[in-house]
């Protein structure tokens, strides 16, 4: 849950004002010039030309255009075919869709030899039908530089670098205190595969342990980068604590090789970690560009390449360091605890699990203001109203500005309907009345401002048009959801029966475009067994808040809800 800790502006989503970002603009340069003069020079000997066009890695991406340059330099031919290599910066998740026989930005233009970070992105790609067809089962790696979680030498309580553990990435157990966290969106980074699998491994399975996943995927979503994360785009940082970072072992090696401000300290978790190990893959099925791919990887096999890789700060396949590492600050040269667990069914559960938490929510909130909620919240000195003005702020703070939420207050003597529809579906961040307030401060606003109008809540009938409202308006980019805040008593005030409303939920909700009801109920609730019935009708949960520090973490177990959504058990 958010608790006020500081966040650090999102430098990591700036791509072209670090030097990685302009290395990139780079490459792509170079690579046309390289492949446009020998081309113009040889191309009349030739009875056929063809590009060999490798995607790299941006770290190791400059070692293959050096490769590319070689090679025509040298000059393809293949069964009078004339072969020239062009090597450049591809981000692996546009590749992996090109290989898997999607289109990325129109282009239908899939590379003949694929150079990833990771074998991780291999095995996405294969589970396609055309990634099975055309891609080496067996790739060969270039180098190897294991993931590592990355602080500043001085932050307090460091812990020394090979006792290190992933739970120093979950919040409340930074070193040093409330920190940032910054990582590669993993989908689009093993980097951020990694933690996302080394996370889930720590916390094991079970409601409670989706809860703290869920906190985990939202504390770390506003830092996260669309791309490889060059640490001096993070450090220092001009305010507040540095964050940690989960990176490559070579980042490391490479920004502090500069003579940084903020050096950093790589840090190897005990419970093992993976090796990024740059596979070089060869995905033409053409005789040709696979005889030239072939003839690319004798050159990068060459010891002058070799040494190149060894200066970069890569360490050999195997994962042993080479004497180019040894004096190197801030890292470890023995070879880290390794484990090939992040694959298969288990990469993909990583990247599910942060995109079904990370998801932007759009749900209607339905609050009971009947005559129910002026008693007292199980003879205490609070009443079920206070509550829930208090849950409203509460799920307004915990919401980003992406959300779209809705409110409609419930009593009888809003007249047949039983409801004031206050707001529509918008976004929180939204500001569209000209005066500059956004959504979620109006919705506070009237939160603040709620009273108990007495009345009935027509509690099943709002119920039923809530969710029918909410389901003909469905997005399939968001998850889409009811939230009930409710003494949890419909007292007769609704026209259609309890029964009638479960029968009507259970014809209507459908898995494949899921609309989730969450209904949490203030104090002692004898209709338990119908409202545990009503939200079980949606793969929903009940939660009954018979304290009101409770209400924090009944929304947290609400988000993780969205991991099981729609095979959720009773």
């Amino acid at each position: 849950m958010p608790n006020g800790r500081h966040r650090m502006p999102s430098r990591t989503r700036i791509a072209l004002g670090s030097p990685l970002g302009i290395a990139a603009a780079v490459l792509v340069l170079i690579a046309v010039l390289s492949v446009a003069v020998p081309a113009a020079l040889r191309y009349a000997g030739c009875g056929e030309t063809r590009y060999l066009r490798i995607a790299a890695a941006l770290r190791i991406a400059p070692l293959l255009q050096e490769a590319a340059d070689e090679f025509n330099a040298s000059g393809g031919e293949y069964g009078g075919v004339c072969v020239f290599a062009q090597a450049a910066e591809a981000p692996p998740h546009r590749v992996m869709t090109e290989l898997s026989g999607g289109r990325v930005g129109g282009s239908t233009i899939a590379p003949d030899v694929w150079v990833p970070e990771s074998s991780a992105w291999i095995e996405l790609a294969r589970i396609s039908e055309a990634g099975a067809r055309t891609i080496d089962t067996d790739p060969r790696s270039l180098a190897a530089t294991p993931v590592v979680i990355a602080a500043p030498e001085d932050t307090e309580e460091l812990p020394e670098p090979d006792s290190a553990s992933w739970e120093s990435l979950l919040p409340g157990e930074r070193p040093g205190g409330e920190r940032p966290l910054v990582m590669t969106d993993p989908n689009r980074g093993a980097p951020g595969m990694t933690a996302m699998h080394a996370v889930r491994r720590h916390l094991g399975g079970g409601d409670d342990a989706d809860t703290a996943m869920t906190d985990f995927v939202r504390d770390a979503q506003p830092d996260t980068a669309f791309g490889e994360i060059d640490p001096a785009a993070i450090y220092p940082v001009p305010a507040g604590p540095s964050p940690l970072s989960v990176l490559p072992e070579q980042a490391v090696v490479e920004y502090n090789s500069s003579d940084p401000a903020t050096p950093l300290q790589a840090l190897y978790p005990e419970e093992g970690t993976v090796n990024l190990d740059y596979p070089f893959v060869a995905t033409s099925d053409e005789p040709a560009m696979r005889d030239a791919a072939e003839d690319v990887w004798k050159i990068l096999r060459t010891d002058p390449y070799r040494e190149r890789l060894r200066e970069m700060g890569f360490r050999e396949p195997d994962g042993t360091a080479s004497a180019a590492l040894q004096d190197h600050p801030g890292i470890r040269t023995q070879r880290p605890e390794t484990h090939g667990e992040l694959t298969g069914d288990a990469l993909l559960s990583s990247v599910e699990d942060w995109n079904r938490l990370s998801m932007p929510t759009r749900s209607l909130v339905l609050a009971d203001v009947s005559r129910f909620m002026r008693a007292d919240l199980d003879g205490g000195d609070t009443t079920r109203l206070e509550v829930t003005r208090e849950a409203a702020q509460l799920g307004l703070s915990l919401f980003p500005d992406e959300t779209e939420l809705g409110l409609w207050l419930l009593s009888s003597t809003y007249g047949d309907s039983g409801r004031e529809e206050v707001e529509g579906l918008a976004r929180l961040g939204a500001a569209d009345r000209g005066e500059g307030t956004t959504r979620r401060q109006e919705l506070k606003d009237i939160a603040e401002g709620i009273e108990a109008r007495g009345g009935g809540p027509q509690l099943y009938d709002n119920i039923l048009s809530a969710y029918e409202t909410v389901s003909s308006s469905y997005r399939e980019d968001r998850i889409n959801s009811v939230i009930v805040l409710t003494a949890g008593r419909d007292g007769g005030s609704s026209e259609i029966s309890r029964e009638e409303l479960v029968a009507e939920l259970q014809d209507s909700f459908d898995p494949e475009r899921p609309v989730t009801l969450f209904v949490i109920a203030f104090g002692d609730q004898p209709d338990r067994e119908a409202l545990s019935d009503i939200a079980d009708a949606t793969s929903g949960t009940l939660s009954v808040a018979d304290d009101p520090d409770e209400i924090g973490d009944i929304f947290l177990s609400l988000i993780s809800r969205r991991l099981c959504v729609p095979d959720c058990g009773s």
